[in-house]
């Protein structure tokens, strides 16, 4: 929505800012503008390339099989049924999630979109299958804000919790 037209989400917390000022607007007011602002597709939506996801950014609100570094890094999860039958039983466990909601799916790689439940802030989560390695590449990352307090790195090892031995 209106990512496309201010592109940088630090534009949009200025413009929030300058509005919060203006119309003298709460804290709780303004984290629901940007989190409204923060509704449209995702800056990973479908940019994986040759099996490869979007690098993490800088803030420590991102966590990816694929990083380098430590802080970023969390270990694939692995399968052993066939790749169909190990990206439905995935898919099942994540349509059980609350407000997780598949957004895009191309071939092995899979598009979810995670809202918290207080201010709707957007997490995107991808997922790719290597069938030759037979493991999950994934990234969860926070769309906006700087921390996310370890949220999606919990969130990514509930799921791996979950869905051990069924995939």
């Amino acid at each position: 929505m209106f990512t496309n037209i201010f592109g940088d989400s630090r534009l949009i917390r200025l413009v929030v800012t300058i509005m919060a000022g203006i119309f003298g607007l709460n804290n709780l007011t303004s984290c629901a503008l940007i989190s409204a602002f923060q509704s449209g597709p995702g800056p990973s939506n479908a940019s994986y390339k040759d099996g490869l996801l979007a690098v993490c950014p800088q803030s420590p609100n991102c966590v990816s099989t694929q990083s380098l570094k430590a802080d970023k890094h969390i270990v694939p999860f692995t399968y052993s049924f066939p790749i169909d039958q190990a990206k439905t039983s995935l898919k099942s466990q994540l349509a059980q999630i609350e407000n997780m909601i598949l957004v895009f799916e191309d071939g092995n790689y899979l598009h979810y979109e995670s809202r918290s439940r207080v201010f709707r802030f957007v997490d995107d989560v991808e997922f790719i299958f290597n069938d030759e390695s037979k493991t999950v590449q994934f990234r969860s990352s926070s769309r906006v804000g700087y921390s996310d307090w370890g949220v999606n790195r919990k969130r990514m090892e509930s799921i791996r919790n979950n869905i051990l031995g069924r995939i």
